[in-house]
Order: structure tokens, then sequence, then C-alpha cells
């Protein structure tokens, strides 16, 4: 099918968390936006962010917790008319790197949904100081520019700029450390943890969320899960491992 500027276009289908839908039309509506030209235009950027912030492929382990995590939440089906190419590449990188493909599409939604309130609250809880007017002095006071990063619906090309440039305030940033993917072979930078554990840089997409949201969570839409917060997978219990081991010499 094609849109009325000729440009080829194909329907592919999400199933999005029902409180997400209604909050992102609204939001749409709000910036008279026309969603499906507008989601074309972003996921074409944001495609690519994705392969680059998940650096390494998730375990078949991380993929179907956060499958099984995804599936228990309440969604709508919703269909998008995008560029076939476009499709092709978001399958190629949630395969690659072992990505639940809805979850991808439901954590962008929340990102545009959110209010700058919720999005501090997801993003940056444990940030030291104000993300927003770290950034805002970073780029000279320049409160149009930031706000196009503040405001995501307001930009189209990398709406989530403001976002990542506060990550890199972050002081994670300053601990990270090269280390050997095993899977690839290729040496990624990533946080080095406590009992040996690994986790990616926190950023849009490897940040790993797990807040509570009524009676539900947001584990679902993480894109990145190191294993050792897989529950009962065999990392995930090795501090415990470790304990028992040295009160059994007592």
């Amino acid at each position: 099918m094609e849109r009325k500027d000729g440009t080829k276009v194909t329907k592919t289908t999400v199933k999005v968390w029902r409180p997400l839908v209604a909050k992102l039309e609204a939001r749409m509506n709000e910036a008279c936006l026309r969603r499906d030209l507008y989601l074309a235009r972003l996921l074409a950027c944001e495609v690519q962010h994705l392969d680059a912030e998940v650096a390494m492929a998730n375990s078949q382990a991380a993929y179907d917790h956060v499958f099984a995590r995804l599936e228990s939440l309440d969604r709508k089906a919703m269909s998008l008319a995008l560029p076939p190419e476009l499709v092709e590449q978001i399958n190629d990188v949630c395969k690659r790197k072992r990505i639940v493909r809805d979850a991808f599409f439901n954590r962008l939604f929340l990102l545009l949904a959110a209010s700058p309130k919720q999005l501090d609250a997801i993003l940056f809880p444990d940030y030291d100081g104000d993300w927003k007017r770290d950034v805002w002095r970073e780029y000279g006071n320049d409160s149009t520019t930031v706000d196009l990063g503040v405001l995501p619906l307001a930009s189209v090309t990398d709406p989530f700029w403001a976002i990542r440039e506060a990550f890199l305030f972050d002081h994670t940033a300053s601990e990270l450390i090269d280390w050997t993917d095993p899977e690839s072979g290729s040496l990624v930078k990533v946080r080095g943890m406590e009992q040996g554990n690994v986790t990616l840089p926190y950023n849009v997409y490897a940040g790993y969320l797990n807040q509570k949201a009524g009676n539900s969570d947001l584990i679902g839409l993480n894109c990145y899960v190191p294993d050792w917060l897989v529950p009962e997978h065999s990392t995930s219990q090795k501090p415990d491992d470790e304990l028992d081991a040295i009160f059994k010499q007592l």
C-alpha cells in the first residue's frame, strides 16, 4: 500500500499496554501530529539508538522473562503503517539482540506519553540534582534547544537527545570498564557490579525498569536485562550461593 505522497508502507501490529494507548493518542492530538507518519520518522532514528545502546544481546532466559512480563499486561492491538524497510530493520535489530519487539515499542510509547515528572521517576530516580537544569547549563541556558529534548513530541529527529545528554552526567559514566562479550567476542563498555556481575551503561534502552505502576510493573518494557536480574537464572542465585557456602564453614 502507499501513502498519498507515494511512500510505500506496510501494516504491522503491535500490542500496546492499554493505559499508554489513550495517553499517546491524546499527546499526538495535542501536538497536531499524524501518528504513523511521525512514528515512521521517529523509529528511523530510534532503532539506530536501540542497536547501539543495547550493545550486546540478551540471553534467551532474559528474553523469555521480559516476554512473560509483557504478556501479563493488559494490552491492545495497534496497527501501524510503516515503510517495509523500517519494519525489517526493527525486526533485524530485535532478532540479533534478542529484544522483545513489542517491549521496544511499549518502552518508546511510554517515554513519549509520560509527563516530565513521570520521566524523572522512570529514568532518573537516583539522579543527583536536576538533570534538566544540568543539560540547560551545558547548552548555555538555551531553553528552546533544551525544551526540544525535555518534551520528546516537540522534536522528530533524536527527540530524546537531552535525556541522553543527562545520562552522560551520571557519575556511573566514570565507572565504565571494557568487557568482552562472551557471545559475540566484541569489546563493550559495561558497569562493573558486585559479585562480578556486569550490566550495560544506563541509557534510554538499556536502563533496567522495574517501577510499579498500579497492580503492574514496567519489567515487560525492558529492552535489555542482565542475567543476574532474571529470577531463578543461575547467575541471579550467585550471591546467595556464595553466602550459603560461607555459612556452611561456620
